[in-house]
Parts: structure tokens; sequence; C-alpha cells
């Protein structure tokens, strides 16, 4: 049987300089590193120690949330491209009145195959990145592992994880927010129970 932890990164710069995130590498707060410190307590608490496995992606606000985590757990992460955010293209860092204003409109019908700027990333390239990580993961034979990533990075995991297609998303999808938690196990015949889906401590 597998634990599955996925960790979303804590508070950054541009959840309160009003920018987008993307692929632009912005540093987490002073509240963030705070946060993450406090999440790693509480990983801790509940059982997590240096014997779980941890992947985390590249970009800083990731990394330096694993960094406060692992100032509890000492974990030694295993760094993963795969696990970056959804790459925004030409919207990456800017404004969000700016990516309002410019990004191509979204039709009354789901389109995974829709692309906010010409350079930006479909939910089906997100989807596609994301699987090779995630079927490896289910078959190794790591049994408790944690994922530190980003928002919508977690919300395909959570899909993948909830045995949907990327086409399902255009009905039902989860959706958390900065320092969110969630916990699944993975039984040996295939089921996955949710424990919870984007907690947050106090």
């Amino acid at each position: 049987m597998k634990t599955i932890i996925l960790i979303q990164h804590t508070e950054s710069e541009h959840h309160i300089n009003g920018h987008i995130g993307a692929w632009q590498d912005w540093n987490l707060t002073a509240a963030g590193r705070e946060q993450a410190f406090r999440i790693g307590e509480w990983l801790g608490s509940t059982g997590c120690d240096s014997t779980w496995s941890m992947f985390v992606s590249p970009q800083k606000r990731a990394r330096q949330t694993a960094e406060e985590i692992n100032r509890v757990l000492g974990i030694v992460p295993a760094v993963r491209e795969e696990l970056r955010e959804v790459n925004a293209g030409e919207g990456n860092g800017k404004t969000r009145e700016w990516y309002r204003e410019h990004a191509a409109p979204r039709g009354p019908v789901f389109d995974p195959d829709h692309r906010d700027f010409p350079d930006a990333e479909s939910d089906r390239e997100l989807w596609n990145r994301l699987l090779p990580f995630y079927t490896e993961m289910m078959a190794s034979s790591a049994e408790r592992i944690l994922v530190v990533s980003h928002g919508t990075t977690l919300s395909f995991l959570q899909s993948m994880l909830a045995g949907q297609s990327v086409e399902d998303r255009g009905r039902f999808r989860c959706s958390g927010s900065s320092g969110s938690i969630s916990r699944y196990t993975v039984e040996d015949s295939g089921k996955v129970t949710a424990s919870f889906i984007n907690y947050r401590i106090g």
C-alpha cells in the first residue's frame, strides 16, 4: 500500500504582488517560509520522517517550501522537472490584469487543447507532461511519498489519482490554495482513498 501526500507551495511573492506565477521563478515570502516550516512540524507529528521519499518542482517557491519542511523531516528531495507549474507562455509573470486582458477567450465547452497564449501549455500538454511521472510514482517500490509542487500541477495529479482522463476535468477538478495538503492511500488492488483534500493547517 502507498501513502501519497501532495503539498502545494506556501505563500509566494506572486500571491501578494498581483502577478501570475506559472513559470516565473518567484520566491516565498517570509510568511510563506514560516507556513512551510509549520507544515513540516505538522507532517512530523503525523508520522512523516526522513524515510519518506520526496519529489519537488525545480521552481524556487516549491524548492523553498521543501527546504523549510525538511528543517523538520530531514528528507533529501528529488527535483523533478515534470512537476513545474503550467507554462503560461507570454503570460508568465505578467500582472493578473494584463493576463485577463490578453488571454485568448475560452469557449462555452471545455477544450483540453485551449491555450491562453500561442506559446502557452494546454491542459492536454500538461497532462501528458505529468503522466510519465505519475505512472513511475505509482509503479515504484516507494510506499510513503511526498510531492511538493504547484496548484495547477497538483490538481492534475489529483485528477489522475481519481481515475479521471484529461477530458473529465471539464466537469470536475480539485482546486487548492497556498499550503494546501492532500493525503491519499493506494491499496495494492489499485483502490484509492482520499483521507483529506486541500486541507490547510491552522
